[in-house]
């Protein structure tokens, strides 16, 4: 599926180093981090990112005036990174895990008794640059500025096909994402867009009529 920068600058393929390098694509709506990959990496569809395009006109299309950006400070993004996680890790994390020394920021398999903890799965923060737009269905690109605007979000994917415990399948959840778009999203009025994210693994148990058949008769 091609996405489109929404730059006619940027109208020629390139052969250059590709958005997420040759890590295998982890997400399914989601590709590229501003975070780790190189500023004009190539996209899904054969273009570098418009990272020069976006500078040029980030203050004009999203309202940062000079003086905004002399005095205003720029929080370090791994600091953001961290308070994401750390926020994930508190709504979503059973206590004993968050008690585990020296993984309190990693990524992690997650694997405990509560019903919605019975598929093994990780997390992570990203900061995409590109997706797939929910309510149209199209290609889009995902506006990230380093480090002015940094559009990051925490995913969590499935890591296993089966449930432990109880017999069933991990089943990937999804939720939507506000991202600042290009081209602009129809969301709000400075161009958002609604994008899924990974959200976590629920476990569906398979119910099969065997049992019922097979039961043994107690009727007198």
């Amino acid at each position: 599926m091609a996405v489109g920068s929404g730059y006619a600058e940027d109208s020629t393929s390139v052969g250059g180093e590709k958005c997420g390098g040759d890590r295998p694509q982890q997400l399914k709506y989601l590709w590229g981090d501003a975070l780790t990959d190189k500023p004009n990496c190539v996209g899904p569809n054969n273009l570098p990112y418009p990272s020069a395009q976006i500078a040029r006109n980030y203050r004009k299309m999203w309202g940062a005036s000079s003086r905004t950006g002399r005095s205003s400070a720029i929080i370090d993004p791994s600091l953001t990174q961290k308070a994401l996680l750390k926020t994930y890790e508190l709504t979503n994390l059973s206590p004993e895990l968050l008690s585990r020394e020296g993984r309190e920021f990693s990524s992690k398999e997650v694997c405990s008794g509560s019903p919605n903890r019975l598929c093994k799965t990780r997390y992570n923060t990203t900061a995409p640059m590109y997706g797939v737009s929910l309510t149209s269905g199209q290609p889009v690109t995902i506006v990230q500025k380093f480090p002015d605007l940094l559009q990051q979000v925490v995913y969590e994917v499935c890591e296993s096909k089966e449930c432990d415990v109880v017999r069933g399948e991990c089943t990937q959840t999804y939720v939507p994402y506000l991202f600042l778009v290009i081209p602009l999203g129809p969301v709000t009025l400075t161009g958002q867009d609604y994008v899924l994210v990974e959200s976590g693994c629920v476990c569906k148990p398979k119910f099969t009529l065997h049992t019922e058949t097979n039961a043994p008769n107690n009727s007198v």
